[in-house]
């Protein structure tokens, strides 16, 4: 049976979290069944990757007998007979309204309105929905007219550790982008103030440019660029670290740290970059509500904070940072959890599901 796993985000070097999702589950299947990934390429050799929006794509898009897609935009080379699978785990319209704003422009607000038709599209065509928790499915179902079945894949974690960590290092890490509805500033304000009352430490921020250039956003550049300026010494940024490196520059801090405004987006979040933490065994810092919060409450990954909370941040690094045996418990708690989230392991239902396609087929 013949698979396409695509993807509107970039598949290389450097990666967000669509481009990484779309590469595992397509390596995945791969085990299974002939499958093509379709990423955007931004430089270099694309590899086994199929450039979006060639020939070569929509070729492939056609032939195949099951599409797993991230975007609508691919339902309109759909074959009647095709399987149609939407991965719905990162919760675009959300975003876009916190992106956004109150005062959207005429564009911005023509944009929302487009991705909302794709969204409810999606919902109509596709013969299986996936989201990456129940509570994505609780929002989209409000949205759904038919029955079309749902599974859960959540993210995945890298089984295989960094070969070295130091964790007497007094570095906190912020392993994901800048997006609007996170709180980066509170991150800085948190360092600047323990730095200041006599305890040692510094803020990475390891993806200040995001790889795909179609959503970088300049006006975020300069906000940044203000932030750093705030934070002198003891902050500092990346552009975006290569995606096999990532690992390795989260292991060097001894905490890696996630912080939300308090919006609507935070509650349908899954946090990709959780999964990272998870793979490097660096206990969390999470702002309350979201999937991320609650498994890192829940399995002792770390601790959670109230949002726009610079003290609770602050008690919660001067934890992670001196109590050594607690620390220790956290890093014992990820390293336990972390096979649960092995790519192999999450992907499991949407084998099955395209298993049972196949048989029928015979």
């Amino acid at each position: 049976m013949k698979v396409v796993v695509s993807t509107p985000d970039v598949v290389g070097e450097r990666m967000a979290g669509p481009g990484i999702r779309a590469m595992h589950l397509a390596e995945e299947l791969a085990k299974h069944f002939d499958t093509t990934l379709i990423a955007k390429v931004e430089e270099g050799d694309p590899g086994d990757v199929v450039p979006r929006g060639t020939p070569e794509a929509r070729e492939a898009i056609r032939a195949a007998d099951v599409v797993v897609t991230q975007t609508a935009r691919d339902l309109k080379h759909i074959r009647r007979r095709q399987h149609v699978v939407c991965d719905l785990f990162d919760p675009l319209v959300i975003e876009l309204r916190e992106l956004y704003g109150n005062f959207p422009s005429m564009r911005q607000r023509v944009h929302l309105t487009a991705e909302w038709g794709r969204l409810l599209w999606s919902l109509r065509r596709a013969d299986l929905l996936i989201a990456a928790t129940n509570k994505q499915i609780d929002f989209y179902r409000k949205l759904q007219s038919n029955d079309t079945k749902w599974i859960v894949v959540p993210f995945g974690a890298d089984q295989d550790a960094p070969a070295t960590r130091n964790p007497q290092a007094a570095t906190l890490v912020w392993g994901g982008g800048l997006w609007e509805w996170l709180d980066p500033a509170l991150a800085v304000d948190a360092v600047v103030a323990l730095n200041r009352e006599g305890l040692a430490c510094d803020l990475l921020f390891m993806g200040r440019t995001r790889p795909n250039r179609d959503l970088v956003d300049r006006r975020r550049d300069d906000r940044f660029a203000k932030l750093l300026a705030k934070g002198g010494p003891y902050v500092s940024a990346m552009e975006w670290v290569p995606y096999r490196e990532r690992l390795s520059w989260l292991a060097r801090g001894k905490v890696a740290i996630m912080l939300h405004r308090p919006t609507a987006e935070a509650a349908y979040s899954i946090r990709t970059r959780l999964f990272d933490a998870i793979a490097a065994a660096v206990p969390v810092v999470a702002t309350e509500e979201g999937f991320a919060a609650e498994l890192v409450a829940a399995e002792g990954l770390g601790i959670v904070v109230p949002p726009s909370d610079v003290r609770a941040v602050m008690q919660a690094v001067r934890r992670l940072l001196r109590d050594d045996v607690f620390h220790a418990s956290c890093v014992s708690n990820l390293e336990r959890i972390r096979p649960r989230f092995a790519w192999g392991v999450v992907a499991r239902p949407l084998v099955e599901r395209l298993q049972q396609w196949e048989r029928s087929r015979n």
